[in-house]
């Protein structure tokens, strides 16, 4: 049986209005005049929780070297009354005879810890979608799937050139041509040449910043996208100090996810960047154990080749061999408080420890991991917890004179 209770949910549209607070939708209208993003009047939004059958919320992504993606919020309602119905004109979702049930309407999903009753953002966005389910007559579903900014920052189109300088000035280039307001930028390390994008996709301009920077564009629960910059992860203590051991005491594990395959391996880096010579760099040791596995960037925007050939020696020092990589883990949050709290306060790109034993004897197996992605489930008030993770390899601290052996328990970085 659950030790605490589930949270207390709070699951709030905002039927009465557009996408954003003035209706406009991105890539449409005068940029400058209104923007994405911007804060939400919370009187304005009606929770619809008493309705809810399950919610299912995913962030993140799925592995190293990939991109993160939008996130996504699906959540099925109780339709037998017909309230989410956009055919029912007498229903309680319906202002001068037309219906409020339109894709496009901002949906925000909440929690409140069963035991400390500390309130946290789980979720918002934008309802995509209404899909609808009946069975013989005898029950009905509408189900809700929501996308957050990132996935409209993929819906924008920027016609802009970026100015020179670093990489956050380029980031912020292409934010503002978004129109998007609710962004947290931090200061570059790559210095990035000036560089045209026309009818690009904003998401796809920004990722290929996030490239040449290596540092990571993502979107948290309470609405706001982010760019790092890549020693992020190795200043922040988040990030660079473990924040929770799973797998001992309370914090337990109900499934590990676990993996050794060559599908990570890059022994064979080319990067070149737009007007410069390619940069290389890869490992004949590596490539005779292994074979030859290619990584291949191009139109890079760093201003400098030897910034480039740094990045070619940091990527093959992360990837050029193979790794025993915890994939995922997976937490029933009920189980504890102590879970409950890792469930709703954990984000994307802390540091966890997992250690777990094996079946046949012999040591516990302990490693540091970085979150990549994170999926609440709750359904039939049961609530679930999975956490993607990435390898901290390559991005535990740079190589300082004395204190390792370049290669062997440090890499360099740059």
């Amino acid at each position: 049986m659950p030790q605490v209770a589930l949270p207390t949910f709070k699951v709030q549209i905002r039927f009465a209005s557009g996408a954003d607070l003035s209706g406009w939708t991105l890539g449409y209208g005068g940029l400058g005049s209104v923007t994405l993003g911007t804060a939400d009047d919370p009187s304005v939004y009606e929770d619809v929780y008493t309705d809810v059958r399950d919610i299912n919320i995913q962030y993140g992504k799925s592995r190293e070297l990939a991109y993160y993606r939008p996130a996504t919020a699906n959540v099925t309602l109780d339709n037998r009354t017909r309230a989410y119905d956009p055919t029912n004109l007498s229903g309680p979702h319906v202002s001068g005879g037309v219906t409020e049930i339109k894709p496009g309407r901002r949906i925000r999903i909440k929690a409140t810890h069963p035991t400390t009753a500390v309130e946290y953002d789980l979720f918002r966005g934008t309802i995509r979608t209404w899909d609808f389910g009946y069975k013989q007559n005898a029950d009905a579903m509408a189900t809700v799937r929501a996308t957050d900014l990132m996935a409209d920052l993929a819906g924008a189109e920027v016609s802009i050139t970026t100015t020179a300088g670093l990489s956050n000035v380029a980031a912020q280039n292409i934010l503002d041509a978004a129109g998007v307001a609710s962004a947290s930028v931090q200061t570059g390390k790559s210095t990035l040449q000036a560089t045209t994008f026309t009818a690009t996709n904003a998401l796809t301009a920004l990722q290929l910043v996030e490239t040449s920077e290596q540092g990571a564009v993502y979107s948290t629960p309470d609405g706001v996208l982010h760019f790092d910059d890549r020693h992020a992860i190795l200043d922040e203590t988040r990030s660079n100090t473990s924040q929770a051991t799973f797998g001992t005491g309370n914090l337990t594990i109900t499934d590990i996810e676990i993996e050794y395959n060559s599908d990570l391996i890059k022994n064979d880096i080319r990067l070149q960047r737009t007007g410069g010579t390619a940069q290389t760099a890869s490992d004949s040791t590596a490539i005779g154990n292994y074979g030859r596995h290619s990584y291949s960037v191009i139109n890079l925007m760093n201003s400098a080749d030897t910034e480039v050939d740094s990045m070619a020696d940091y990527l093959l020092a992360q990837f050029k061999e193979p790794e025993l990589r915890i994939r995922s883990i997976t937490i029933a949050p009920q189980a504890h408080a102590d879970l409950m709290t890792q469930a709703l306060s954990r984000q994307i790109r802390d540091r966890v420890t997992v250690t777990y034993s094996p079946p046949g004897g012999g040591s516990a197996i302990s490693q540091e991991v970085f979150i990549a992605g994170i999926t609440t489930s709750v359904v039939a008030g049961n609530m679930q917890t999975k956490f993607t993770l990435e390898s901290t390899t390559g991005r535990s601290g740079f190589w300082v004179l004395g204190t390792g052996e370049l290669g062997t328990t440090t890499v360099l970085g740059f």
